[in-house]
C-alpha cells in the first residue's frame, strides 16, 4: 500500500501505467493529495476504477494535529476533537460520535480505511509523537475509548485500524526519525500497554498497525532470517520484524484474525538500518499482511516475489495474507 507521489490529485496516464505495473492492494492519501472533496471523489473513484480488484483507499484521520481531510468538512455543529481531550470526557458516546462523524466523511470522499485510532497509552510526557494523539495515561479509560471509536467508524461503513502496537506511549524516540525502544517487561505490558489493544480487537477493529519499536525484555529466542541475529542479540530488533509480536502475542494470545499492517516502511527507524529487500521480506516473514508506503515499490515487489521463488516463504503463506485482505474487501 503505496503513497502517492507528492502532491498528486488525479490519475494521470503514468499513474495508470504504475498501478498496471504494480497492482497493489490499497493507496493511503496524505494532505498534498488533498485540495476538495469533488477533487477527492475524483481521485478515488478514478483509483478504483484502474484496479481490478478493489482498493483499500486509506488516510490518517485521527482528529486533532493528524488530519488530512478533516479541513474539507465544517464540523460547528460536533467538533472533532484531539484523543486525548475526548479521553479527558470520560465519555464514550463522544467517543463513538467521533468515529462515526468521521466515517461518514470519509466515505463520501471514497475512502474506506482509517488509520486510527491510536490505542498508544500516553504515560511518558516527553514523547511528543504521541502526545495527545492518545486518550491518555490511564488503559481503562484508553481502552473505553478505543473500543467506542472502532464501533462509530464501522457503523459508518469505514474500516478501522489501531495503532501502534505493542504500544509508542512510552517511548522516548520519534520512529519517523529514530528506532523507538520500550523498555519494560511483560508484566507492565500485560497492564499497560495491552489492554487498548485488546479492546479495539474485541471491537472487531480490521486492522492492527505494528509500530518500528524495540523490545529488549521481549522477544524471540531466535530470529526468522540471519540478517535479523544480531539485532535480536542486541535487543533491537523492531517489532515489524518480530514473529513473537505478530504471530504469539498478536494472532496467537490475543487471537486478532483481521489485517496486520506495518506502519510506514520509509520511516528512519528501518531505513538507516536496512535496505528495501530486508525490510520487505523481514515484515511478511514476521506475518504482515500489508506493506505500508515502501521507499521503493519496484524494490520491494521484487524483493517479495524473490523470496517465495528462493522458498524463503511459500504460497500458503502468502495464501493466508490474501484470504484476510479479500475477505476484508469483500463488502467494498
Amino acid at each position: 500500500m503505496p503513497r502517492l507521489p507528492w502532491q498528486t490529485t488525479q490519475l494521470t496516464p503514468a499513474l495508470r501505467q504504475w498501478l498496471e505495473d504494480y497492482p497493489v492492494g490499497g493507496i493511503i492519501l496524505f494532505s498534498d493529495n488533498v485540495v476538495s472533496i469533488a477533487q477527492v471523489q475524483a481521485l478515488t473513484t478514478d483509483l478504483q476504477d484502474a484496479s481490478s480488484i478493489p482498493l483499500f483507499i486509506a488516510t490518517d484521520e485521527e482528529g486533532g494535529s493528524v488530519s488530512r481531510v478533516g479541513r474539507l468538512f465544517d464540523n460547528s455543529d460536533f467538533p472533532i476533537l484531539p484523543a486525548l481531550e475526548v479521553g479527558r470526557t470520560g465519555d464514550t458516546e463522544i467517543a463513538y460520535q467521533t468515529g462515526r462523524t468521521i466515517g461518514v466523511q470519509l466515505l463520501s470522499l471514497g475512502i474506506n480505511m482509517n488509520f486510527a485510532p491510536v490505542a498508544d497509552v500516553w504515560t511518558n510526557p516527553a514523547n511528543t509523537v504521541i502526545g495527545n494523539r492518545a486518550f491518555g495515561q490511564d488503559p481503562e479509560t484508553a481502552s473505553l475509548m478505543v473500543e467506542s471509536t472502532v464501533r462509530g467508524l464501522y457503523s459508518a461503513g469505514v474500516m478501522s485500524v489501531v495503532k501502534h502496537f505493542p504500544g509508542h506511549g512510552d517511548t522516548y524516540e520519534d520512529s519517523h526519525f529514530l528506532l523507538a525502544v520500550y523498555p519494560h517487561d511483560r508484566e507492565r505490558f500485560d497492564q499497560i500497554e495491552a489492554p487498548p489493544f485488546i479492546s479495539g480487537i474485541q471491537a472487531d477493529t480490521d486492522g492492527v498497525m505494528i509500530g518500528h519499536i524495540a523490545t529488549p525484555q521481549l522477544q524471540n529466542p531466535t530470529a526468522p532470517l540471519e540478517w535479523m541475529e544480531p539485532w535480536l542479540e542486541a535487543g533491537n530488533l523492531p517489532a515489524t520484524f518480530s514473529d513473537f509480536w505478530l504471530q504469539d502475542i498478536l494472532r496467537g494470545e490475543m487471537e486478532f484474525e483481521g489485517l496486520i499492517i506495518t506502519d510506514a516502511l520509509d520511516m528512519r527507524a528501518l531505513t538507516d538500518n536496512f535496505t528495501p529487500a530486508q525490510i520487505a521480506v523481514g515484515t511478511f516473514i514476521a506475518g504482515a499482511d500489508i506493506l505500508l508506503m515502501p521507499t521503493d515499490v519496484t524494490a520491494t515487489f521484487d524483493a517479495l516475489i524473490a523470496a517465495l521463488n528462493e522458498g524463503i516463504f511459500d504460497e500458503e503463506r502468502l495464501h493466508q495474507s490474501l484470504r484476510r485482505i479479500f475477505w476484508a474487501k469483500n463488502g467494498l
